[in-house]
């Protein structure tokens, strides 16, 4: 009997190999026993690969499409689609938008027995900021005549959860809305065989990871509260790729706080996950300072090692440190409240020996393999009706 297949329809290179625009597909396939299939646009950064990567088949097509995609850029996408549809049993596709609802509705006329499945990557801000009722006007009648073609739609926290489920965006996906959040990849960590160390065997080491300098990240923060600390025993580690003027403002704290030239380090990025794994296994913390995210991959890889984490008021915070009781959550850019945290790690006041195991116990919810069971069960459900 021929195997039922899964296929998405994004971009990819070496960063997206790691991330969720490629993980569910992947474990989805696995948990389901179906071929897994990634499409996805030639390109300069991505030639490397071929064939298949982690057991899913990779077939590139020749198109001028960009990350932030639209439909006109993705036509050669839109093509393929139309030719493949009926020999796709779910398709898998990331973002909610505009592109990916016609690609959806598109799918569904030609194959009314597959599966559309979308990961929204929504927070709870982008909720919030729309129209109260896609019930009023022509444009939003669209909105949800094009939503009947999808099939299940997931969101990554729970708060964003709820505003769909109490009609943010329709009857439609109020009905067919799952929480899956982001996940940590525990079969490529097998693959490594990893093993977490012992809070005794980590160091006083606090990280960050991502793209270093980007306004987003707002690293800066970090060093303005450094600027109020006495660091004592402690390393503060910055991963990621690094903006330039962000190196000009490395050197201007570290001419403020010689002191701290060997306790801050701008390391830069780190390609291979193991390297990177290796970070958070010896860390004891790990910050974010970011102005906005959705629901960030390095957070469940944090938790997986163990980390304490710090972080501004983003949408995913209350789930990740469980309402705070395995982290701290910071009003964005206050660095007065960030620099007493800090101070009080440093003094050891607070009791991260002693959480380390509720932090660990946290993470097995933020595995893929956990996480994507509500997809699972919706789609046997849907294939069988």
């Amino acid at each position: 009997m021929k195997k039922k297949k899964i296929v998405s329809l994004f971009h990819f290179d070496s960063n997206i190999a790691g991330k969720d625009m490629f993980l569910v597909p992947m474990y989805l396939g696995q948990k389901l026993g179906y071929d897994i299939e990634f499409v996805y646009p030639t390109a300069s950064f991505n030639k490397e690969y071929k064939n298949e990567y982690r057991g899913v088949k990779l077939t590139s097509i020749r198109s001028r499409s960009q990350y932030y995609c639209t439909l006109w850029s993705e036509k050669e996408m839109f093509w393929w689609l139309i030719k493949n549809a009926r020999n796709i049993d779910v398709l898998s596709l990331f973002w909610l938008n505009a592109r990916n609802m016609i690609f959806a509705k598109s799918y569904k006329i030609l194959n009314p027995k597959g599966v559309c499945y979308i990961k929204s990557d929504f927070n709870e801000v982008d909720i919030l900021s729309l129209p109260t009722s896609i019930t009023k006007g022509f444009k939003y009648k669209i909105k949800e005549w094009l939503y009947q073609s999808i099939d299940i739609v997931s969101v990554e926290t729970k708060r964003t959860f709820w505003h769909l489920k109490k009609g943010a965006l329709g009857n439609r996906l109020a009905n067919i809305v799952e929480y899956v959040p982001n996940g940590f990849d525990e079969e490529l960590c097998k693959e490594y065989d990893m093993k977490r160390v012992s809070f005794s065997s980590k160091e006083n080491l606090i990280i960050t990871v991502g793209r270093i300098g980007s306004k987003q990240k707002a690293n800066e923060v970090m060093f303005d509260a450094l600027d109020q600390v006495d660091m004592k025993n402690w390393k503060f580690v910055l991963i990621g790729p690094i903006e330039e003027d962000f190196k000009i403002k490395y050197n201007i704290f570290i001419e403020r706080n010689p002191d701290k030239k060997d306790k801050v380090i701008l390391l830069g990025s780190i390609g291979d996950k193991r390297r990177l794994w290796e970070w958070y296994n010896k860390a004891k913390v790990f910050i974010l300072t970011s102005i906005y995210e959705g629901f960030p991959n390095v957070f469940p890889e944090a938790l997986y090692f163990g980390n304490y984490i710090i972080t501004t008021k983003l949408s995913a915070v209350y789930d990740i440190t469980d309402n705070e009781q395995i982290g701290k959550i910071v009003p964005i850019g206050n660095v007065k409240k960030l620099s007493i945290i800090l101070q009080g790690i440093f003094e050891g006041d607070l009791p991260l020996e002693s959480l380390y195991p509720k932090i660990l116990k946290h993470s097995e919810i933020f595995s893929w393999n956990n996480t994507i069971t509500p997809i699972v069960v919706r789609i046997k459900k849907k294939l069988c009706e």
